[in-house]
Parts: structure tokens; sequence; C-alpha cells
């Protein structure tokens, strides 16, 4: 049997700085992903855990440890779920697949899926910052917090700006750099905003997104009419104001006023 990758990554070359990244059809006719890296090829299942491992007989370490989460209150345990340096660690690998395919799902444009894997890290973030019984163990949950819900928010953004939805994709952003300033004031570092590049990053985004806004048929008309009067063109601008005026009328659902 040839199990040379030589064979997979003539033709593919590595470019330094670059993330390479396709989509495949395995052996099975499932999607996979691979990635091209320095040192050779990194393949991810499209679904379940990256690796297609199944932790504990689950779908994934944090499925495992939430169910026993759960198990233990149905069950009325006194003693609470305690994640070990150990634990922590392992979910920290696991946390690690999920963010390498969340950057492929960015180029490969699925956005929606690179939500679903940015939301699998913050519950890992989340279940560690709750139960790790080492100290350190929480505070890493709390650095890397920001990062992965910046994120989210950008995976959600991008997927609405897909569909052509430009005014709901700037105020999912709004709301997102709101749950991100929030984020911020409760771990105490809102002291010094600028100092957050993923905050920096969202806001100069809601900026362009605003600049870049589609305008709105009563808005186009109202630059239409400007350009007319600048240029005396008196009776296009008469047209317009009067389209202006039945369009600001059945926006207020009251036509008896022209």
């Amino acid at each position: 049997m040839n199990t040379d990758l030589g064979l997979i990554l003539h033709g593919w070359s590595y470019a330094r700085g670059e993330l390479r990244v396709r989509k495949i059809a395995g052996g099975d006719g499932r999607p996979r992903i691979q990635i091209r890296m320095d040192m050779g090829l990194m393949q991810l299942e499209w679904s379940g855990r990256p690796d297609g491992a199944r932790p504990r007989d689950s779908v994934s370490l944090l499925d495992y440890f939430q169910s026993e989460c759960h198990r233990r209150q149905r069950q009325g345990q006194a003693a609470p779920l305690l994640l070990s340096r150990a634990d922590c660690w392992e979910l920290g690998q696991e946390a690690m697949q999920y963010y390498w395919r969340r950057l492929s799902f960015f180029e490969l444009k699925e956005y929606l899926r690179a939500e679903e894997d940015a939301t699998h890290n913050l519950d890992i973030l989340d279940l560690c910052q709750e139960y790790a019984e080492h100290p350190e163990d929480r505070q890493i949950a709390h650095q890397y917090r920001a990062f992965v819900t910046a994120h989210r928010i950008q995976a959600g953004v991008l997927s609405l700006l897909e569909e052509h939805d430009h005014q709901g994709a700037l105020q999912h952003l709004r709301t997102g750099i709101g749950n991100l300033e929030e984020i911020l004031s409760r771990q105490g570092d809102l002291e010094h905003p600028d100092s957050c590049q993923e905050l920096n990053f969202l806001r100069q985004w809601e900026q362009e997104l605003e600049h870049s806004r589609p305008l709105s048929p009563e808005e186009k008309l109202n630059v239409e009419l400007a350009q007319a009067v600048e240029q005396e063109r008196f009776e296009l601008a008469a047209s317009l104001r009067d389209r202006l005026r039945l369009l600001q009328a059945q926006r207020h659902g009251d036509l008896g006023s022209l």
C-alpha cells in the first residue's frame, strides 16, 4: 500500500502566512477539509468533532462533560463537577481542533458552520470557567473569550452579508459589539478599550458597513432631488418631489393627504 503523501502535496504548494484550504469528498463520500501546512497536510471532518474521534463515547468532550453536569443535577448530587488540569488540557486540545476548522470554514465561506464552531469553543470556555479546579485554567478561559466571541460575531455578520441583508448584518454587528463590551466590562478590561484588538476591529468594521450601506428608496430619491435642484432641472425636481411624497405617504399608510 502506497501511503506517500507526496502524491497529494505535489501541485499544492505551501505559502507562508496564507491558509490554504480545500473541501474534498472522502473515500466514503462524506465531505472533509484539507489544510496545506508547511510540514504537510491536515485533514478534518466536516461535521462532528474535527478529528472524527468519539471521546468517552460522546460526540465531543464538551458534550460528555455537559451531559455529566446535567446528570448530576438530575440526580441531585451535592458535589459539583470538577475539571482537573488533565480535563482542561484535553478540552483545550479539542478547542484547538475546532479553532482550525473554524478558520477553514471562514476561508471556504461556510460562515454558519464557522459560527457553530465558535459557539462550541465558547461553551468550552464557559465550562472551564465554571468548573475548573485550578485558577490557572479559569484564567485561560478568561483570556480567550474576547477573541472567540469576536470570531462568532464576524461569522454571523458575514453570513448575513452573503444573503445581501446589509441592514441585518449591521444590526448584528452592533449587537455583537455591545455584547463584547459587556464581556470586557465584566472582566475589568474596558478601562483601556483601545488595547482590545478584537473590539477595535469590530468598531472599524461597523463604520465601514455604515458607509457602504445601500440607500433606501427614499434616501435615493432625496439624493436625486438634491442633484436635480443643483443642476436646475426643475421639472425633474418637481417629479422627484411628487414621488418622494407618495413614498412617504405609503410608508405612513396615509394616501388621503395626497
